[in-house]
């Protein structure tokens, strides 16, 4: 059949036993590095705000949240770094000369680095924190660090008055990390060295030219509205929680993973070519 071409269940498994037998040393040694880095930088931040931590239940939420995003951060590093032997010449080579099409080593790297490494990065963070929480002694203020909650990751989305965030927010919040995370998973077929340095200054790059877009058309249509590097958006209500910009980027983070997705296969297909 023509789609065996693409995708063979059969082949596409002996492409991951493949990858697993020749780096499964690497995977478990990089995931328990992970969790101890992770646990002495967790441990030290929560040491360093614990006072402030118990003084201030709102601080709780935020400190909670800037460790979950700092390790985002260092597990989008390690998705950026799939197809490591596209960054150089030789292994290139042997590795486009492997049997088993461009879709299926494209959706390998995406099932190891997301559809597996993610999940287990998820259930690191929660043990690590909540260990490193455990691990706290009371300071020279004398404070108890017993009373602050442990980790749960309905606190990255919940206040101070104890109320979730929207259903749109927490869909958009699941989606963009995702979205983001495939768009890493392309940089690295993208560029041939440095690929995640190179992806993230991209994406600080599309970033600024985006909001320069926004802010040239917003001095274009309201030129009396518009000061400086500040923008005018007329906004509508689409919902009774959901206006017309929330919904923009709702569907933005909902399929923009498509696109990256399609241009890591088609870049891969190019390097073959």
């Amino acid at each position: 059949m023509p789609f065996n071409n693409y995708f063979n269940l059969k082949r596409f498994t002996l492409l991951l036993q493949q990858d697993l037998l020749i780096n499964k040393t690497k995977y478990l040694l990089g995931i328990l590095g992970l969790g101890l880095i992770t646990y002495l930088l967790t441990y030290w931040f929560l040491n360093v705000s614990k006072d402030n931590m118990i003084r201030n239940e709102s601080n709780i939420y935020g400190t909670y949240g800037i460790c979950f995003a700092i390790y985002m951060m260092a597990v989008g590093v390690i998705i950026g770094t799939a197809f490591p032997d596209l960054s150089d010449k030789i292994k290139t080579s042997n590795y486009l000369l492997n049997p088993g099409s461009t879709l299926e080593k494209v959706m390998l790297q995406f099932l190891i680095r997301i559809g597996f490494f993610v999940p287990i990065a998820l259930v690191i963070f929660w043990i690590v924190i909540r260990l490193a929480k455990a691990s706290l002694l009371p300071g020279e203020s004398g404070l108890d660090p017993a009373v602050i909650p442990y980790f749960d990751y309905v606190l990255l989305i919940t206040n101070t008055n104890h109320k979730i965030w929207e259903t749109w927010q927490i869909v958009f919040l699941i989606f963009g990390l995702f979205s983001y995370g495939i768009y890493l998973l392309a940089g690295a077929t993208y560029f041939k060295r440095y690929a995640l340095v190179k992806t993230v200054i991209a994406s600080v790059v599309i970033l600024l030219i985006s909001m320069s877009f926004s802010v040239t058309l917003s001095h274009i249509f309201y030129p009396e509205e518009t000061h400086g590097f500040n923008t005018k958006l007329n906004e509508f209500a689409v919902t009774e929680h959901l206006s017309s910009l929330e919904l923009f980027f709702l569907v933005l983070s909902l399929l923009s993973w498509m696109f990256f997705l399609a241009i890591a296969y088609f870049k891969l297909k190019e390097k073959e070519a």
